[in-house]
């Protein structure tokens, strides 16, 4: 059975690095993204799928190869917020990062538009030149490394 799910921000609400996502994670009583183990509490509670979608927001987002560590102590802190069925974009991001075809029909953007060119080989990630991407699902099989690898420039800060 489908839940429906109202708008919701997860992280910094001042990041610069926006993501869409269509369903919520489980948020435990009294959970902050502000807490030493905001995302491994995140990831023990949701599991496997919630490791994924972390880890690779965390490849995306970290500056260097240590990408483990900053999804353990410092993704969603600073720079990154994740808003679940937005109807809008952030108003306070510079980068946003559409994840999936339910995530940008919710926000009425769609990739074939003139204003969205493929980025990669396999058209599977779209950008409009002004920081909005739109990206498979995140989930290692739609979003492997090598796809990884081509949107992480178009989001150097």
């Amino acid at each position: 059975m489908s839940k429906s799910v109202s708008s919701m921000l997860i992280g910094n609400a001042d990041a610069q690095t926006c993501y869409y996502l269509p369903n919520a994670p489980t948020l435990p009583q009294g959970w902050s993204y502000r807490q030493e183990d905001a995302t491994a509490t995140l990831i023990a509670l949701n599991g496997n799928h919630w490791r994924k979608i972390l880890t690779i927001m965390a490849k995306l987002s970290s500056l260097d190869a240590d990408w483990k560590n900053y999804r353990d102590t410092q993704l969603l802190k600073d720079d990154e917020q994740i808003m679940i069925a937005a109807s809008e974009l952030s108003l306070t991001a510079k980068r946003h990062i559409i994840v999936g075809a339910e995530s940008a029909a919710k926000l009425n953007i769609h990739y074939t538009s003139t204003s969205f060119n493929s980025l990669d080989e396999q058209d599977k990630l779209h950008g409009n030149g002004s920081g909005v991407f739109i990206s498979p699902y995140l989930d290692y099989r739609q979003f492997p490394n090598s796809l990884i690898e081509q949107l992480k420039p178009y989001l150097n800060k």
